[in-house]
């Protein structure tokens, strides 16, 4: 899951109807944290000092004709390869016009932009300790890393009223079929294909989002999942959601999570659970909870925990306590 950033320094330029727009934001985060055992470095289940900061330049502008265009670029994830055209670095770009917009780079897919997951709350922690315990599902599916794809991804979507329709491709070896395996896999598609459908409404006071999508790589493995959350009065907020993987180079398997939320004035606060099935009677499981305190003025208190049940029967958290800094 990518983080907000707020904007704090822009340059404007206007010439008649069209403009053009460049803001620089920062995220930075300071704290404590303990990755676990089976995090980062296998067998470091130690508390450990954390800091981290990110830049985001972000770029607009407005065609004469009201076509509206951007880009941007996340300097924590821009690496050598975004001097590479056919790499993705951490730059998106974008064209919209209307309802329809097209983007390309590292953008989400249509199946990790319609499904919606349980992290809810709108809390976080420094070190994403409630997203990355074993039963946690991000929607990700295959965007980068499988057999050679690079996670540069093209995106369509299209926005009427509540409902919204996206398509995506990501391309594997260049978009060349691939000879040669990384992980043990030979002749796979050549694009992982996503499409997906989300509607949300507000409906007699209940905040609904719903989603439903596809993902598929040929001779790889098929996806499709689906979620749905309700925010209600009084900040609380909750969800579910279920995923079906058929795959070809390994066993099938199911997920489902569930989520809840409450957020009101400066405290926000969530904690979800989820469970992978495989398909020859394994299960791994997880929870993870984070909670906030808005300290104002772009500063906010961190804490958040997550539990691990591993396949192997081994189990294993983290924690993290800190502060978070939008700039």
């Amino acid at each position: 899951m990518k983080k907000i950033l707020f904007a704090s320094t822009a340059l404007v330029a206007t010439a008649g109807i069209a403009s053009a727009e460049v803001t620089l934001s920062g995220y930075a985060e300071m704290g404590i944290y303990n990755p676990g055992e089976t995090r980062n470095d296998p067998g470091n289940d130690e508390v450990q000092f954390f800091t981290d900061i990110d830049l985001t330049f972000t770029m607009s502008g407005e065609a004469d004709n009201g076509l509206v265009f951007g880009a941007n670029i996340d300097l924590d994830e821009a690496q050598k390869p975004f001097t590479n055209p056919w790499q993705q670095g951490g730059e998106a770009l974008f064209v919209s016009y209307g309802g329809a917009t097209f983007t390309m780079g590292d953008t989400d897919s249509a199946y990790d932009k319609i499904v919606p997951e349980m992290n809810l709350g709108g809390a976080g922690s420094i070190a994403d300790d409630e997203t990355v315990h074993a039963g946690f599902n991000d929607g990700a599916e295959f965007d980068g890393g499988v057999n050679g794809s690079d996670g540069q991804i093209a995106r369509f979507d299209y926005a009427f009223e509540g409902l919204t329709f996206s398509a995506s491709a990501e391309q594997v070896n260049d978009g060349a079929e691939p000879d040669d395996s990384i992980a043990g896999i030979v002749d796979s598609g050549d694009t992982i294909w996503s499409i997906g459908a989300g509607y949300k409404a507000d409906l007699g006071g209940i905040d609904m989002n719903a989603g439903v999508a596809y993902l598929t790589l040929e001779d790889f493995a098929d996806v499709w999942g689906l979620g749905v959350t309700a925010g209600f009065a009084g900040g609380f907020e909750v969800g579910a959601t279920y995923s079906d993987i058929n795959n070809e180079v390994g066993e099938d398997f199911e997920h489902w999570g569930v989520g809840l939320g409450y957020s009101m004035n400066a405290l926000s606060m969530g904690v979800n659970y989820g469970k992978y099935d495989f398909e020859d009677g394994d299960d791994q499981s997880g929870y993870g909870v984070a909670v906030n305190y808005d300290l104002g003025g772009g500063l906010v208190a961190q804490a958040g925990y997550g539990y691990s049940e591993l396949r192997n029967g081994d189990d294993d958290d983290s924690f993290s306590l800190g502060l978070a800094m939008s700039f």
